[in-house]
């Protein structure tokens, strides 16, 4: 059967001890290490969900900048197209303005010079009004 003796308490005692020195040496360093993996990871993982949120807050400016800038070149391509109009309708004005003035000078020289005509046909009615009166007559004046 088993006896119990004193090499029983011994080996108990040795193992209460080894497991003592074990603990010591290697369980709490491996412990330590698996506690300071565990904090670096959760470091690591803290920096990657800050990183993230950095990137998505940058990429969300950028948009509303670009937005931002659409709207602004929108806003010139409309601020430029009314200048271009008031542009043409000047450029108009001024043509119809010289053309107009041109209008009035044809208008001008061709009343003076029916006038022109119209003085030196009066001078020759005489003239034409006897030659007239003579061809109808047949005989001289």
């Amino acid at each position: 059967m088993l006896s119990f003796d004193i090499t029983l308490w011994i080996q108990i005692i040795e193992a209460l001890i080894l497991t003592a020195i074990l603990n010591v040496i290697l369980i709490k360093p491996v412990m330590q290490i698996f506690k300071d993996r565990e904090q670096k990871f959760n470091g690591l993982r803290e920096d990657i969900e800050r990183f993230t949120r950095g990137a998505e807050e940058a990429l969300q400016q950028y948009q509303q900048r670009l937005n931002e800038a659409r709207m602004e070149a929108m806003r010139k391509r409309e601020e430029l197209k009314q200048m271009a109009k008031a542009e043409e309708r000047k450029i108009l004005e001024a043509a119809t303005k010289e053309a107009e003035q041109l209008k009035k000078q044809m208008l001008s020289e061709l009343s003076q010079q029916l006038q022109q005509v119209k003085q030196s046909l009066q001078a020759q009615i005489e003239t034409f009004a006897m030659s007239i009166a003579q061809k109808l007559l047949g005989r001289s004046l």
